[in-house]
């Protein structure tokens, strides 16, 4: 069987199929994606090599390649093709979703989608969503429009992963240029989707930055800067963490289409500080403490929230109600401070006790994320051969 993966990058769900279907005899596979050059020099790719063909996106030959392997079955996460890449598609996201999808970016995916496989608000045998969890299913069916018999319940492939990874923290050292194993390491993930002012409802951003590098310091620990693609963010969000980390000798700033690897993020990592993206999900895996940032005012009716248009960064006012969120931040895997005082507080206790509010993450795990065995991708795998047949 062909099968083509057709991915924004390389990682989390997408990579850890890519690794499944790679070893498995009975596959060819094709891998399409973007910032491969940089992927192919991080650690995942040296501890899990791909055997199969690597295409970047960005070569102008891609569809002639593409089309010439034609595939079975495709594979595509939010970043969907312009043209027909395989026979039959699956469809992915790029991790447990916590905000819901703006119209637009949902009238693009069902607009592609149906130019491609047909029509996906009926059944079609041509088209499969994996869903994380029984109310991920019913939120496919009710904002995208999705056939309930289009939906398949089967969790997150990458917990396959968080739960066996490749390697250890001392087979990093040499990747971050830290001492790793003899320090602490603070993992600060800052998401560009709610602005350049990305502590939220906190407090003065540049006094928690000056916060967060004094706790470090006083507890001679690391901070791993674990970011999103840098196009992405807004240039005075860029200099301020930029400028934090040339303040601080022990730190590592990473873009991910620059460095991709983040799995080697979460592996090191002793506590994860994030501003409500999806990645924070994948550090509840690990058994070490999750603090959130409350990114916007529940109090206020609207806000503003940047947005990629014709390649830029641009705000765009948004309702900040139940039609922006998917879970109430109260229902997060980890602590939830409300103040500068209350974040430092929550890094201090986290350096100091590794299980703390570790209960909530499994808690969260055990809600959201559906049957994380270390199986996950290799059931995929047997129901979508199954399907492919039909």
């Amino acid at each position: 069987m062909k099968i083509c993966i057709w991915t924004t990058s390389l990682q989390a769900d997408t990579l850890a199929m890519a690794i499944a279907l790679d070893r498995d005899p009975e596959v060819e596979l094709l891998v399409v994606a973007a910032s491969l050059a940089a992927y192919q020099h991080e650690p995942i790719a040296r501890f899990c090599p791909l055997t199969c063909q690597l295409l970047d996106r960005s070569r102008d030959d891609h569809e002639k390649t593409v089309r010439a392997f034609d595939a079975d079955v495709f594979f595509a996460d939010n970043h969907i093709p312009k043209y027909l890449v395989g026979r039959k598609m699956v469809y992915f996201w790029h991790g447990l979703p916590l905000k819901i999808r703006p119209p637009r970016d949902i009238r693009s995916f069902r607009r592609l989608s149906t130019r491609l496989v047909g029509n996906i608000s009926q059944p079609n045998p041509r088209f499969l969503a994996q869903c994380y969890n029984q109310m991920d299913l019913d939120y496919r069916i009710r904002r995208l429009k999705i056939a309930e018999q289009n939906c398949r319940i089967w969790g997150s492939p990458y917990s396959d992963l968080l739960l066996n990874p490749p390697y250890r923290r001392a087979d990093l050292e040499d990747y971050y240029q830290l001492d790793l194993q003899g320090r602490k390491n603070i993992l600060l993930s800052l998401t560009w989707n709610f602005g350049s002012k990305p502590f939220g409802v906190l407090g003065d951003d540049d006094a928690i930055y000056a916060g967060l590098l004094k706790t470090a310091a006083e507890h001679d620990a690391n901070i791993i800067f674990s970011l999103h693609d840098k196009f992405r963010y807004q240039p005075e969000l860029i200099e301020k963490i930029e400028a934090c980390a040339n303040r601080y000798p022990r730190s590592f700033i990473k873009y991910k289409n620059e460095h991709a690897d983040n799995l080697a993020d979460l592996v090191v990592s002793d506590v994860m500080i994030c501003n409500f993206s999806s990645f924070i999900v994948f550090h509840y895996f690990m058994g070490k403490p999750s603090i959130h940032i409350k990114p916007v005012d529940t109090k206020k009716w609207f806000v503003g929230l940047p947005t990629m248009r014709k390649n830029s960064v641009q705000s765009v006012l948004r309702r900040n109600n139940d039609r922006l969120w998917l879970y109430p931040f109260e229902d997060s895997g980890g602590s939830l401070p409300g103040n500068q005082e209350e974040l430092i507080a929550d890094v201090e206790r986290s350096l100091e006790d590794s299980s703390y509010c570790n209960d909530r993450a499994q808690r969260f795990i055990a809600d959201k994320i559906y049957l994380p065995d270390g199986k996950t991708c290799q059931r995929i795998i047997t129901d979508v051969k199954e399907w492919a047949c039909e």
